[in-house]
């Protein structure tokens, strides 16, 4: 199966500290280890919940376990980076969907958020354009919906074409 999976700059995993090997090798949870230790990435519709300096598309194999934010898979490895992730574009569109926030429901709260948002990297922008969205339409669905069309965006601006 391919997905995607967010790195630190120079394939490291940012939870980890691992970095995965160049030659495309495969990656491996460890044997017998508990539920929750495979390998971690998603598919296109849930980019945007990891947010990272690299995206990189990856083939799982083995066991998988479907998540509402996440894929784990026994085993994985690297295919390609995918090199046309513009974080500032995607920190632009995180500012802008704030600004519609804050016009459709003015408040002292949705302008802090919009003034905070200018200055963040790609994804605490992310993360704070779907605050502001929970904000704004006073619903838990609203920050879901936020991270969905989050999601769809990369999808189309990357053109990743629905894989994973």
């Amino acid at each position: 199966m391919i997905a995607f999976k967010w790195l630190s700059r120079g394939a490291v995993a940012p939870f980890t500290g691992f970095r995965w090997p160049a030659d495309g090798g495969w990656v491996s949870a460890p044997v017998g280890a508990p539920e929750g230790s495979g390998v971690h990435a998603c598919r296109a519709g849930q980019l945007a919940w990891w947010i990272g300096e690299e995206l990189w598309r990856v083939e799982l194999d083995g066991w998988l376990v479907d998540r509402e934010t996440e894929v784990e898979a026994e085993r994985a490895r690297l295919v390609e980076q995918v090199t046309a992730w513009d974080p500032k574009a995607f920190a632009a569109a995180c500012v802008a969907r704030t600004a519609a926030f804050a016009a459709e429901a003015p408040s002292a709260e949705l302008r802090d958020y919009l003034d905070l948002i200018r200055t963040l990297d790609a994804p605490t922008a992310s993360y704070v354009a779907a605050v502001a969205a929970l904000a704004a339409r006073g619903s838990r669905a609203a920050f879901a919906e936020e991270r969905a069309w989050q999601s769809q965006w990369l999808e189309r601006t990357l053109r990743l074409g629905g894989s994973g």
